[in-house]
């Protein structure tokens, strides 16, 4: 008579064992993920926030004092800090805005039909798939003062050249615009695909009650496209918040910390001046801004709104 094998019996593994991983087969399997995210997020996370409330200076004091929560007070004591939070504020909500103008208003040329349209929509695209240094370069070149193409069409119109991102007055309004070419195009792509993806009964009852186009847009287009334009305003006003390289290629914050953002000032705390406990508790006030405007717009994406 054959006699039946247990497995894992010829290496010593207990039944017991055996039966308590087939039950928790899927713990068991986690527990890797689990340790290796804990690692990868936990312990980086744990690390900014006990650098926070330290007095650590690389090169003055390289020994890191426990100082508590200063460095969180202090912050708002440092008018370069308080001047970025609102230039990153000022630069999200003007060219995040810009963005979904342009967006929607291209979003609902491309739902239609016309010749060559495939061709024109992967053009749009562009420059959403262009790096972004790449693009400051281009834009640099634009706004400069004696050759930029930009100054040179005032010319033509008898208006006095600017200089674009050394006048303080103007040094934001161009990175703005540099912002809403960039981005606009992946507005575009979120909208355009809430809008191929709307039933159509609803449009073709109001066309039937005699609504006029304005009225179909306000009234049936932006309460269907309400959940797409809510994913489209949170994912690019937290890179809109989170805006660096272009700002640091074009400007440098400057001139005169004009256009210096919160991103920016803790780059300048952490890598210039090496004040890391101060650059540290700035990034955890930074992190709560960004969490801070994702829970108002999903909370705005849940409110019923009437138009």
């Amino acid at each position: 008579m054959a006699m039946t094998k247990v497995p894992g019996a010829e290496h010593g593994m207990p039944r017991r064992l055996i039966d308590w991983i087939d039950r928790h087969m899927t713990v068991v399997f986690n527990i890797p993920t689990v340790i290796f995210l804990f690692g990868l997020v936990a312990f980086p996370v744990a690390l900014v926030l006990l650098t926070s409330m330290t007095d650590w200076q690389l090169i003055l004091n390289p020994e890191p004092n426990f100082v508590g929560l200063k460095n969180y007070i202090t912050a708002w004591q440092d008018p370069r800090w308080i001047n970025a939070v609102g230039h990153t504020f000022y630069y999200a909500i003007l060219s995040v805005g810009g963005q979904f103008v342009l967006g929607m208003a291209t979003a609902l040329l491309f739902n239609r039909s016309f010749a060559g349209k495939a061709f024109y929509r992967s053009v749009w695209m562009m420059p959403m798939l262009s790096m972004s240094v790449a693009i400051s370069l281009v834009w640099i070149l634009f706004y400069d003062y004696a050759y930029g193409i930009l100054n040179l069409g005032l010319g033509v119109l008898g208006i006095e050249p600017i200089e674009w991102t050394i006048d303080p007055n103007w040094a934001m309004p161009s990175l703005i615009l540099v912002g809403i070419w960039h981005h606009t195009p992946f507005m575009t792509l979120i909208l355009l695909s809430g809008l191929q993806s709307l039933p159509q009964d609803p449009f073709e009852a109001a066309r039937i009650d005699g609504a006029s186009r304005w009225q179909i847009f306000m009234h049936v287009t932006l309460p269907l496209m309400r959940a797409h334009i809510a994913v489209a305003l949170i994912l690019r006003s937290i890179f809109g918040v989170k805006e660096f390289d272009t700002f640091l290629a074009i400007t440098d914050a400057g001139p005169r910390w004009a256009t210096e953002t919160m991103n920016l000032n803790v780059y300048f705390n952490a890598f210039e001046y090496q004040y890391m406990g101060e650059a540290a508790a700035k990034g955890v006030w930074f992190f709560f801004f960004i969490l801070a405007i994702q829970l108002i717009l999903l909370q705005l994406r849940k409110r019923k709104w009437s138009y």
